[in-house]
């Protein structure tokens, strides 16, 4: 896109004269040449490209010859193409967007989306320059924004069911090239895309690439990973679904019957030995969730097609009462994926539950490290090498032996009275209490503290409003979670 201050001061040269062309004729002249420019040193032949309007810049959609590409719609803050990448591949949607500059025309660009988002139902990806942060973490310096502004893009965004795509790179995409306290950094240029989309494409990333010549970032979008991804062994996870079944509960109590295992098998021993029973129990009653719905599905079809009789209603009813508890099933599957523990399975929210565990995987799935040298890495070996260099570095001890200097400062807190009961051995009903306050399908791992002492420093350490102060106080210095001696 043109930059509005270049136009501006090239605009004031040109005076219009008889027989001489307009600015405004001689911009879109101008524009459209630029973009020609860029076609044939990128190879990109054919495109939409949608002249400046008065001072504002235009906007352009290109792409190689051969890329079967329908164009939809156009203004002068969006074009509207679908792509097909083969025949037998599904078509998906591509807006390039910008947003309205001026706050008071902002509910323009919402009204824009919603429109295009009703427009069809398919897989898709808009991108550009929004003119518009979500929240107030996505800006450094400046004056503070209006949150009702934010608001209103996350709500649009949320109608259309657009979910950031989250970026490889800097955080900010657009300066102001201004320096000291006038110095201000935005994420205005992002990547959206519906749960479609993203399904079609699970591998895409988002990198904000630096421009020399631009006070924004370049977005770049690769849909599939760079380095190969090794296989990893799937972790095993108690499925609430199957409590649904009575074998269920006879495999788990044969799994911890005393009369059955040994004294000297550890509770360790015992849950793998559960696991292990579980898993063949379910590999050998249940199998896939998503292909026995699917196969029980197709024969319903053909049932229903078919000629009735009294013998066929009877199995007719058999089988939709079979796809119901496999859609319950499954509905209670993506329910504990998803996390979303507040809302409660029963009422068909499948889609609903399967979107945000999607959202989870690609929020918390690591597809590169920064290595120690700054270098952006993605080779798997690579990335795991860096955080096992970390961790070693965290949990490395010096064996430092004198205290005295720093503990003579700090006040005896905890009376003899109350020491004697933090290291009293526990008591049964203590340990059933506990399990009790638990949820119904979360367990605690061997490694959990560890993980609740980062993520409370995590959380700590981006903690920026509040009256409150929070402090973390180191209760065992032989299971450091940092390098405090």
């Amino acid at each position: 896109m043109e930059s509005e201050g270049d136009e501006k001061s090239w605009a004031a040269e040109v005076r219009p004269e008889k027989g001489v062309e307009k600015p405004s004729e001689a911009r879109e002249k101008t524009m459209v040449g630029r973009i020609k420019d860029i076609q044939a040193e990128l190879n990109f032949t054919q495109g939409i490209v949608v002249p400046s309007d008065g001072r504002s810049g235009g906007l352009a959609s290109l792409w190689k010859e051969g890329t079967d590409v329908t164009f939809k719609s156009c203004s002068n803050t969006h074009i509207d193409v679908v792509v097909c990448e083969s025949s037998a591949s599904i078509p998906w949607r591509a807006t390039g967007f910008y947003g309205q500059p001026k706050t008071e025309k902002r509910y323009i660009s919402w009204q824009l989306l919603d429109t295009l988002n009703a427009q069809c139902d398919m897989p898709w990806i808009v991108f550009g320059d929004f003119n518009k942060i979500v929240h107030p973490s996505k800006k450094s310096g400046g004056q503070e924004r209006d949150v009702k502004q934010m608001e209103r893009f996350r709500y649009c965004l949320s109608r259309c069911g657009l979910v950031d795509m989250g970026f490889v790179g800097q955080r900010f995409t657009w300066c102001n090239g201004r320096s000291g306290d006038q110095r201000t950094k935005l994420r205005l240029d992002r990547m959206v895309a519906n749960e479609e989309w993203m399904s079609m494409f699970p591998e895409a990333s988002v990198f904000h690439c630096s421009m020399s010549i631009s006070d924004h970032c370049l977005l770049a979008l690769s849909l599939k990973r760079r380095q190969p991804r090794k296989p990893m062994g799937k972790r095993f996870m108690f499925e609430a679904m199957w409590t649904r079944e009575d074998g269920c509960r006879d495999i788990i109590e044969a799994a911890w019957d005393p009369l059955e295992n040994s004294a000297v098998h550890s509770i360790l021993d015992k849950l793998k030995k559960c696991q292990d029973h579980l898993q063949r129990w379910n590999w050998r009653v249940y199998g896939n969730v998503n292909k026995v719905l699917r196969q029980k599905q197709s024969k319903f079809q053909q049932l229903e097609v078919s000629e009735c009789t009294n013998e066929k209603v009877e199995v007719i009813r058999n089988l939709e009462a079979e796809i119901n508890e496999v859609l319950l099933r499954e509905e209670i599957m993506w329910n504990q994926r998803s996390r979303a523990l507040q809302i409660k399975w029963g009422d068909r929210n499948t889609k609903f539950f399967h979107a945000t565990a999607s959202q989870r995987r690609r929020k918390n799935r690591i597809l590169g490290l920064n290595d120690f040298e700054g270098v952006w890495q993605e080779d798997q070996g690579i990335v795991e090498g860096i955080i096992l260099d970390y961790f070693e570095a965290i949990f490395m001890f010096d064996h430092p032996t004198n205290f005295e200097a720093s503990l003579s400062a700090i006040n005896s807190r905890v009376l003899t009275e109350m020491n004697e009961e933090l290291v009293a051995e526990f008591k049964p009903d203590e340990i059933r209490a506990a399990l009790k306050q638990m949820h119904l399908t979360k367990s605690q791992g061997s490694d959990d503290n560890v993980l609740v002492a980062f993520g409370t420093m995590h959380s700590i350490d981006l903690r920026r409003k509040g009256k409150e102060t929070l402090m973390a106080i180191k209760l065992d210095m032989s299971k450091a979670y940092d390098r405090v001696e």
